[in-house]
């Protein structure tokens, strides 16, 4: 099944919401950069968090947005990168990070991440001026700290759940989300039915895993509103902007007298992509062009 997006109004405009499968393109970043099941679970939250706050937010579509997760728990940094096209990507500073699982049984990613650092999204609309918004970790869990953004930095009142089921071979069977905001006009009645409504929705892979498609997992969120789809896509899906020519005006930019150090020490250059892990390699003949050029 394709990794595939809604985005859906009910209450006359004053609920909206985006809800997304994922599970492709997670599986994909999580098979490139070889992580733990742990790793897994935190970079696959992550990545369907910015898929779900790019579709929100970024209104050009040569738009784009990063998430910055600093942590002080053992996994390092989280990175990811979303196109309003529907192009992300993303990675972990340690992918091999393994801990055992929380006290509910599920992956431990809050101790993987680290309960205490910075949740940081910057928007490029594509035109105009980039502008970043940062607030504290929550948990570390993610739901919570994207929601925790949302509120406190867009402040747009939301309900973000994340969920990714890691089988025991360590692959990737079902990743997605939801994200359901209440418009500033919402009310205190619609605001009360729509949080039990929310907060009786099974776990997002549950769902996934059942075979519950996006419509069905909307009626369940929004129990007791009717609600209108505004736009059904598959266009999100794991893809990276490096090439090897972007590898090589990389490497110009470092100037002559590099290029030709790195010849005389190595006569190669190997160079690693941090967001899709690819690696290029580049002959002593294409760094003797280079330099000539």
């Amino acid at each position: 099944m394709p990794d595939q997006l809604i985005k859906a109004m009910a209450a006359d405009g004053r609920i909206r919401v985006v809800a997304a499968i994922t599970t492709n393109l997670v599986a994909e970043a999580c098979r490139r950069h070889q992580t733990s099941p742990t790793a897994s679970a935190a970079l696959g939250k992550a990545l369907t968090g910015g898929v779900l706050l790019s579709e929100s937010l970024l209104k050009d579509s040569k738009g784009s947005l990063t998430v910055r997760i600093i942590g002080n728990g053992p996994l390092g940094g989280v990175l990811v990168d979303a196109k309003a096209n529907g192009a992300v990507r993303g990675y972990v500073a340690h992918p091999d990070i393994h801990l055992p699982p929380a006290e509910s049984g599920t992956f431990d990613v809050g101790g993987a991440v680290g309960r205490q650092g910075t949740l940081s999204v910057t928007l490029d609309p594509g035109s105009g001026k980039p502008f970043s918004g940062t607030v504290e970790l929550l948990s570390g869990e993610l739901s919570d700290d994207f929601t925790h953004y949302m509120a406190a930095s867009q402040q747009t009142p939301s309900a973000i759940a994340l969920g990714i089921f890691v089988g025991r071979e360590g692959d990737v069977e079902a990743s997605g989300g939801l994200m359901v905001q209440m418009m500033p006009d919402a009310g205190d009645e619609i605001a009360w039915r729509l949080e039990q409504a929310v907060r009786e929705l099974p776990a997002i892979t549950e769902l996934l895993r059942r075979g519950d498609t996006l419509d069905q997992i909307l009626e369940k969120a929004l129990s007791g509103f009717a609600f209108e789809i505004i736009e059904r896509s598959e266009h999100i899906r794991f893809e990276c902007q490096c090439s090897e020519d972007r590898v090589m005006r990389a490497i110009a930019s470092l100037g002559p007298k590099e290029i030709q150090s790195i010849i005389e020490e190595d006569g190669k250059a190997e160079v690693r992509c941090h967001f899709c892990n690819e690696e290029y390699h580049l002959s002593r003949q294409q760094l003797e062009e280079l330099l000539a050029s």
